[in-house]
């Protein structure tokens, strides 16, 4: 079964590396009277990781067009996590490019590519 990855309903280029979902906690913490912390968990959280170690320029630019829908800050990511199809909300990371080489077509090949989408 392939992956399925899709950015506000549309499905986008499987990364060649995969994806890296790391989770984490959300806190709030601070010092009391005593000068010790306390820590509140607030929630857990997810970035997921994507990275394309090739992928030609206009593949990139359907993901570009989405993640750089300005003033659209939050998009819908939906992936197959563990079997069951998951939607989170997220935002954007910076976005790792270098130019590979353009072919006789005018496509630009870009190398290296990685960005990172961050659970709201």
């Amino acid at each position: 079964m392939s992956l399925i990855i899709k950015l506000d309903g549309i499905q986008i280029k499987n990364p060649t590396v995969p994806i890296q979902i790391s989770k984490y906690p959300v806190t709030k913490a601070g010092r009391v009277a005593s000068a010790l912390m306390a820590i509140d968990f607030l929630a857990e959280k997810s970035t997921f990781g994507f990275e394309y170690e090739a992928i030609r320029h206009d593949e990139l630019q359907v993901i570009l067009n989405i993640i750089h829908d300005f003033p659209t800050m939050f998009h819908t990511l939906t992936i197959n996590e563990n079997g069951v199809e998951q939607n989170y909300t997220v935002y954007p990371g910076a976005v790792k490019k270098q130019l590979l080489r353009s072919d006789n077509n005018g496509y630009w090949y870009w190398q290296a590519v990685s960005f990172s989408l961050i659970q709201q």
